[in-house]
């Protein structure tokens, strides 16, 4: 194989491999802000069922609140019931006990039922309370490894980015120049394997001549559908 297509090749693998970890470095500030959504949106739900919780205890206490006031009346009513001289005054007053009595079976039922909530949401509580805390420790830990990875990614960049200085030094001017135009308009892939009588990357068949000369000189050619450089790894 030509040396320089032996050296483009390792350019490119090159390349793309800088591609790649420019695009891991610049992807992290969004998967940072990412976790921290994330994050953000287990804290909240957590604190809904916290406030739901509370939300259930004031609707409680204020039933019970209710409750005592209404036997504090339905005392008075009964103490009331002694005095009274007529036997309408008499059956008003038994109307009364018993529409408060009444009033404070239907607030106990709902104390119940609040109280049957509460429970349920306690214990949906205690589990969301431990899930909230694993969650919370997995992402600050994904926040912290994707945080700390930054200045590693930078390193191995520089280093391959004088790598490929020196890579770009061992290919002629025309060559590389050549390389650089079909990479830029191939979206970094400038050179094609070929495989089987068809081009890698745009899967169009090459010609049968080109093919064979492809695997038996040191010519370079490109594909004529997408101008890519073609190479084999059967002279590699």
């Amino acid at each position: 194989m030509n040396p320089d297509l032996r050296n483009l090749i390792a350019l490119q693998d090159l390349e793309l491999k800088i591609a790649s970890l420019q695009k891991q470095a610049s992807d992290i500030p969004n998967k940072n802000q990412m976790f921290e959504n994330e994050l953000q949106r287990i804290q909240a739900a957590y604190q809904d069922r916290i406030a739901r919780s509370k939300d259930l205890a004031n609707h409680r206490r204020a039933l019970e609140g209710q409750v005592d006031l209404n036997r504090a009346k339905l005392s008075r009513l009964k103490e009331q019931l002694m005095a009274v001289k007529t036997n309408k005054e008499y059956t008003a007053m038994l109307h009364e006990i018993q529409l408060a009595e009444e009033q404070i079976r239907s607030e106990e039922d709902k104390i119940l039922e609040f109280m049957e909530q509460m429970e349920i949401v306690e214990k949906e509580l205690k589990g969301a309370e431990q899930e909230m805390k694993k969650k919370t420790a997995e992402l600050r830990e994904s926040i912290r490894q994707s945080t700390e990875s930054a200045p590693a990614l930078e390193t191995e960049l520089a280093g391959l980015r004088e790598e490929r200085v020196r890579m770009e030094s061992q290919i002629g001017a025309e060559l590389l120049s050549r390389y650089r135009r079909i990479a830029e308009a191939r979206k970094g892939i400038a050179l094609a394997e070929a495989k089987d009588e068809l081009c890698s990357a745009c899967h169009v068949r090459i010609r049968p001549q080109m093919y064979a000369e492809l695997l038996r000189t040191e010519n370079i050619h490109a594909c004529d559908s997408c101008s890519r450089i073609l190479f084999s790894r059967e002279s590699l």
